[in-house]
């Protein structure tokens, strides 16, 4: 029963943040859950979330949504996301926590100094790259994240452009990496099981999560330092942990 409140917990801090920011549940859930769980049951189980999660933002943002470069980035993601299931079930789970923990220190430092737009606008080819890499980081170490979010913040996109077409890729790119999960044979009862008995917390997330988005916005307060630096401490307890 206390480690299925802690996961319930984990998981409801996952999807607040990813009310909140529009990315964030894996990176936050999957290296907290892996302190818990094997990470092969972490990462499919916080991928499960991760797509559920994305629904009611994308309805709720759908006007600002950027569709021809998600489409783009979801198409360059299906041949990584089935790399990246391979990889997950044949690497040892160490060596994929130390890789996730090295993500999460780079995506974070490099987040702090991400507001310049670099791109004018979205090509084709870099779209479809920066997918690749994005689905085989999501199914090896349940990271997406890194990639897509570094491109998005080179474009001069509005911030609700940016939050509506990351969760919409995201949404979009979690199906391939759940295909690859069930083809390698990664979702198991055990998954399934925490699955059910963290609906509520991830619900309550959710909605907490898109409530304070709206407020802070409303406000103008920059939450994401704080999440950014959150990410570094994580990853480095990872890396630590499992030298």
């Amino acid at each position: 029963m206390e480690n299925i409140f802690i996961i319930s917990i984990i998981i409801g801090l996952g999807s607040f943040t990813q009310g909140l920011t529009g990315f964030g549940l894996a990176l936050v859930s999957v290296p907290l859950l892996s302190l818990f769980l094997d990470v092969k049951i972490a990462i499919p189980l916080a991928g499960i979330f991760g797509w559920l999660v994305t629904f009611p933002i994308v309805w709720k943002m759908r006007l600002h949504i950027q569709f021809k470069t998600a489409f783009i980035l979801f198409i360059g993601s299906l041949p990584g996301s089935f790399i990246g299931a391979d990889l997950l079930k044949h690497l040892p789970s160490e060596l994929i926590l130390i890789a996730m923990g090295i993500i999460l220190i780079l995506s974070g430092v490099y987040s702090f100094r991400s507001n310049i737009a670099i791109f004018k606008s979205t090509s084709s080819i870099t779209s479809s790259t920066v997918g690749f890499f994005s689905g085989a980081l999501g199914a090896s170490v349940g990271e997406p994240g890194p990639p897509v979010i570094a491109y998005t913040s080179m474009l001069p996109w509005t911030h609700d452009q940016t939050k509506s077409t990351l969760v919409f890729f995201f949404m979009l790119q979690m199906i391939g990496a759940i295909i690859g999960f069930w083809s390698k044979g990664l979702l198991t009862e055990y998954v399934f099981s925490y699955f059910i008995k963290a609906i509520p917390a991830f619900i309550i997330g959710i909605y907490l999560g898109i409530f304070s988005y709206q407020l802070l916005h409303k406000y103008n307060i920059n939450y994401h330092k704080i999440i950014y630096s959150l990410l570094i401490v994580i990853g480095s307890i990872l890396i630590i942990k499992n030298l």
